[in-house]
């Protein structure tokens, strides 16, 4: 019984960390601690337990390496031509996870990450799962203070909105994708994954961001095109349907009655009228889609300025804001608005050649997504390529790792 123990942990240490892995990047704090516990998993199963391969020298571990760290190799690269150095590491720090992740479960044996694949999936909805349920607990107890329906609503219910929408839209669409790529699904396990969807769904429209919702409905259009002939697509079309009848209470609609309620008042008043006895703040600044749009014009400015290689890692943050001073844009620059697009991001900081290189790795997860065709693969790129285009996906802190996790996961493996 004793040698069995030794045995037994030699061959699930780095399974378990995985999982935890998984759940915790739902919790931004806890992700630091999971890669920890990744590492020495992984060192423990490499070095004493010897249960992992470590050639990375092979030529298709060493491509995937090369496919998986591209967003970690351009942050690095554009220090060479960055001159706010603290900024550019600190910048590069966000995204480790691109370098850490790839070297760690590339190593994993292709027959224990099949076993494990579904588990993990599963695994991150739980911990999905676990963030809502201390959200609406929190909710609820504001909502006995002041009994406000709002409390349940965009940051009242959870202060990290935009993340936490784009990661549970994936865990939307993987369940259904999971649904009507699987032959065999029991009738009980099939009605819960339904409940699980239209729970999720429902918690993508309280979330409020206004741009994933509209992400939600174009993916499932995607997706019930591409299982056309698929007798289960139908659950894409329940879940639309759901999605749509909700946006039609009026409280479900409360962000985008604000946008047309934001423009009659900003078109009624000077925002561009600043005064040395008017402090900033005090300003009536325009909204978070006025912001963003000039961000992207001020973003392209910049970018035409340094077409080639960009402003670098660590100086994207300091031309912008130039620009948005030299724009006669004070809202902006007071509140230093990222593109919030990751497309533009790339071009700001790597010019025309990062933004091929980062296209030409969106291009092999698509690739190896059209001949692997695993369940999992369409929601993550869906996610990936659609989010793209209204946030900053791989350069923030609480969406990095996520991407990072499963762009390895997914995607590749010892035998590709």
């Amino acid at each position: 019984m004793a040698n069995l123990k030794p045995k037994f942990y030699s061959s699930h240490a780095i399974d378990v960390a995985i999982l935890i892995n998984a759940i915790g990047l739902n919790f931004i704090k806890f992700v630091p601690i999971g890669l920890i516990i990744l590492v020495l998993a992984w060192l423990y199963e490499s070095f004493i337990a010897k249960t992992i391969n470590l050639d990375y020298k092979t030529k298709s571990l060493k491509k995937s390496l090369i496919i998986l760290t591209i967003p970690f190799t351009l942050a690095l690269l554009g220090l060479i031509h960055t001159s706010n150095l603290s900024k550019g590491f600190e910048d590069l720090s966000r995204l480790l996870p691109f370098l850490v992740f790839p070297l760690l479960l590339l190593s994993l044996p292709h027959d224990r990450k099949n076993k494990l694949l579904t588990t993990v999936l599963f695994g991150f909805t739980f911990g999905l799962f676990i963030r809502f349920g201390l959200d609406f607990y929190k909710s609820v107890i504001n909502y006995t203070y002041d009994y406000k329906i709002q409390n349940f609503f965009y940051t009242y219910l959870d202060s990290d909105t935009n993340i936490i929408s784009i990661i549970t839209l994936f865990s939307v669409l993987y369940l259904l994708d999971y649904l009507l790529s699987k032959n065999e699904i029991s009738s009980r396990e099939n009605v819960l994954i339904h409940l699980i969807v239209l729970f999720l769904s429902f918690c993508i429209l309280l979330l409020q961001s206004r741009l994933v919702i509209l992400f939600l409905f174009v993916s499932l259009g995607i997706i019930f095109i591409i299982y056309w002939k698929n007798k289960q697509k139908w659950s894409i079309f329940i879940t639309g349907i759901f999605c749509g009848l909700l946006m039609l209470i009026p409280v479900f609609k409360g962000r985008f009655q604000v946008v047309a309620t934001e423009s009659k008042k900003l078109n009624s008043t000077d925002t561009n009228i600043v005064s040395d006895s008017i402090p900033i703040e005090s300003m009536p600044c325009m909204s978070s889609g006025e912001l963003r749009l000039n961000s992207l014009k001020s973003s392209w400015k910049v970018f035409l300025q340094h077409p080639i290689i960009g402003v670098g890692t660590g100086d994207w943050s300091d031309e912008l804001v130039k620009q948005y001073i030299v724009s006669d844009m004070p809202c902006n620059a007071h509140e230093q608005t990222a593109p919030h697009n990751q497309y533009m991001r790339t071009l700001l900081k790597y010019g025309i050649l990062g933004f091929l290189i980062y296209l030409y790795y969106i291009f092999k997860l698509l690739h190896f997504s059209s001949s692997k065709k695993l369940f999992g693969q369409i929601p993550f790129l869906l996610t990936l390529i659609f989010c793209g285009l209204g946030y900053d996906l791989l350069d923030v802190g609480s969406s990095a790792p996520f991407f990072a996790f499963f762009s390895t996961w997914l995607f590749f493996d010892e035998k590709e």
